[in-house]
């Protein structure tokens, strides 16, 4: 038997044992790969800390650069010591590094100091005037009915809570449920509370857990970056040393239009975020709505989700008006849709551009599909990996077409 076969006979062989293997052991491989993941995520945390400060530090070092003199610059190549240059680049460096991490720091400490304390007062105002903005909905539900060109009794006994002994039942208006839901909202939380307590040693141990992880991964993610060159050699160098050559070359490939789509997409989603919330805070605080902060934040934060970002934090924010002020919640509908239109049609295309090069059509459609995967999380990284994997595609069809003499002509939304 020819030795090739022999060897692809024996791969497909182990392939299929350990295939068998997995299918039958899968809550233990499930459990077995989680408790990988959460060993490794101080890794993963720090990769996405020295990820998303990654263009800050290589400007910053580009700026060192250029405003520190090369010590023995005059002299020719030759006379030059290495040590003066090598301590230079380090110096460089940890410059660099420093005042990226700094500013990092400092940012993230400017936005718990004015965003938690205003956050508290909201959530603790909402808890205090519950009652009131009971008797606000139920005027509203009131001014509905009349609005209305047929009869909806809102105040009438229309909904079966329960069935007595007898056979009778007891019923309750519309606005009568809804006044009873948002009591028992307020009323849950106590018991929320007590209940948490038998295991608060259990949640402290979590919190611990975490909070150790997230300062082990910020401690690596400055490793990470000052060390990012020799990380990046050393890989290389593994890969070449037991990968084919084409993979290892397509896998570069694959691996380089990642970085650019993935660090595009982040930059300029937190960019948009981050002056929508600007625009929404300052916009609020001219017109006097309430909770200006703290609505600001949740369309910030969740802006950073292409297309469907706006709506999902606009719909819990225009809830929370209603509550408050009907005319509010009406007059913040039109300021978010004027905000949104203004984001899609001039802030976005300025700040964003297209980072990612995935038409609108495909951004839809790998915010659906990794939104059903992973939730929120898909959302945010399936359009960057879809794109990666549409430029992939693009590419590998040019080529088959080329190859083939057949033309291609490329559509303006292509």
């Amino acid at each position: 038997m020819d030795k090739k076969l022999f060897k692809s006979i024996l791969f497909i062989i182990a392939y299929c044992v350990v295939l068998v293997a997995v299918i039958i052991n899968i809550e233990w491989v499930i459990s077995t790969a989680g408790w990988i993941l959460s060993l490794l995520s101080p890794i993963f945390i720090g990769f996405a800390i020295a990820f998303l400060l990654n263009r800050p530090y290589m400007f910053f070092k580009k700026l060192y650069s250029a405003q520190i003199p090369r010590k023995n610059q005059k002299k020719p190549v030759k006379q030059r010591s290495e040590k003066a240059v090598a301590r230079l680049k380090n110096l460089r460096k940890a410059l660099a590094l420093l005042t990226v991490y700094i500013l990092f720091l400092a940012m993230i400490a400017l936005l718990l100091w004015l965003i938690i304390p205003e956050i508290t007062n909201s959530i603790s105002q909402i808890s205090t005037n519950i009652e009131l903005y009971i008797k606000n909905l139920n005027n509203l539900l009131n001014d509905f009915n009349e609005w209305l060109p047929f009869d909806i009794s809102f105040t009438e006994p229309i909904l079966t809570t329960e069935v007595n002994e007898d056979g009778t039942s007891t019923k309750i208006s519309i606005a009568q449920f809804l006044s009873q839901k948002l009591t028992e909202l307020t009323s849950i939380l106590p018991n929320i509370l007590s209940g948490i307590f038998p295991d608060l040693f259990h949640m402290t141990k979590s919190i611990l857990s975490s909070v150790m992880n997230i300062l082990l991964g910020f401690v690596m993610s400055i490793y990470m970056l000052a060390s990012k060159e020799s990380l990046l050699s050393q890989c290389r160098h593994f890969f070449d040393a037991y990968a084919p050559k084409k993979i290892a070359s397509k896998t570069y490939e694959v691996l380089e239009i990642s970085r650019e789509v993935f660090s595009n997409f982040v930059s300029g989603r937190l960019y948009d975020a981050l002056i929508i919330g600007m625009i929404c805070f300052v916009g609020m605080s001219i017109f006097k709505f309430q909770y200006t902060l703290l609505i600001s934040v949740v369309v910030a934060v969740t802006n950073v989700i292409p297309i469907f970002g706006p709506f999902i934090g606009a719909i819990p924010s225009i809830c929370l008006l209603l509550l408050v002020d009907p005319m509010q919640a009406v007059w913040f509908t039109i300021f978010i849709i004027v905000l949104q239109q203004i984001d899609g049609n001039v802030i976005g295309p300025k700040v964003v551009g297209d980072s990612i090069g995935l038409p609108a059509w495909w951004v839809m459609v790998s915010i659906l599909i990794g939104g059903g995967f992973l939730g929120v999380f898909g959302m945010l990284a399936g359009v960057p990996t879809f794109a990666v994997i549409y430029k992939m595609l693009k590419k590998s069809i040019h080529y088959r077409l080329e190859k083939k003499g057949l033309e291609h002509k490329e559509s303006k939304d292509e």
